[in-house]
């Protein structure tokens, strides 16, 4: 009983309060979280409006283990569809825990080009907590919006909400599923350089800054270093594109408890 308290407040406490996870994907995880404007298959989940401009149908699957505890790792699955006419559409799922305690995320997705330099986006998602030893579970629904605006060639700005709806999770208290505020900036500095800066804000928790730079050093070849400000933490981590499949590896690393290594593997279909 003691162990499943422990991993129950412990994984509530390093997802400030669980259930809506902020970002998913080894690439995000290198850039200090930082993903509101990145176009790829895990923007299916990070941003609605930026997933509008999706270029190619594509599957991700990545996996974290966060603070090298098994009890504490997850695994994540994202798809986009795209058509030509029609937008985007997608879906994605999260599993994070383990016998006693996991939560489980899920939600369809999608997102349309409305103007040249304007996209938008919104998600369903399903989210359900299981407990063992009679516990019981909790089965619920949010709702999110994404948007997305290229002020120049150089310069887009990213804006996310999560659980919109503002979700109540349990009636004793009021409990809710958190909503989160995103707003993130990312600018060009070159071919082959960028850099993020996102803020966000629960109704909670303080304002956590995030930042990231991606330097392409090679046509196959891309090294990530980022940080976030609450709780703080340094990350680093690489990708490689061969061909239609990109390989992702991440690291992330809190002062206190230690290193959270992140996998991922993203397909573009033709």
């Amino acid at each position: 009983m003691r162990y499943l308290l422990f991993f129950v407040f412990l994984g509530a406490a390093l997802r400030s309060v669980s259930q809506v996870h902020p970002q998913m994907g080894a690439r995000s995880n290198a850039l200090g979280n930082s993903s509101l404007c990145l176009d790829d298959a895990w923007a299916v989940y990070n941003n609605p409006g930026a997933f509008a401009l999706l270029q190619k149908t594509s599957l991700g699957l990545a996996a974290e283990n966060r603070f090298l505890m098994k009890e504490l790792s997850s695994q994540s699955l994202a798809f986009g569809f795209h058509t030509k006419k029609s937008g985007n559409f997608g879906f994605q799922f999260q599993q994070y825990g383990y016998n006693l305690y996991r939560e489980m995320n899920g939600g369809v997705v999608y997102g349309m080009k409305l103007f040249d330099n304007f996209s938008a986006g919104v998600s369903v998602n399903y989210h359900g907590i299981f407990l063992a030893e009679n516990y019981g579970s909790k089965n619920t629904v949010s709702a999110g919006l994404g948007l997305l605006y290229a002020v120049t060639r150089n310069l887009k700005i990213g804006m996310r909400v999560q659980n919109l709806s503002r979700t109540k999770l349990a009636d004793f208290n009021d409990e809710r599923l958190p909503t989160y505020f995103g707003l993130g900036f990312l600018y060009q500095i070159s071919r082959k350089t960028s850099w993020s800066v996102e803020v966000e804000k629960d109704l909670i928790h303080p304002v956590t800054i995030k930042s990231g730079l991606e330097i392409q050093a090679h046509d196959i070849l891309a090294v990530r270093i980022g940080a976030n400000s609450y709780p703080f933490m340094t990350s680093f981590g690489f990708g490689l594109k061969l061909k239609k499949f990109n390989f992702d590896a991440a690291a992330q690393w809190h002062t206190t408890l230690g290193l959270s290594p992140s996998l991922g593997l993203h397909y573009s279909f033709d």
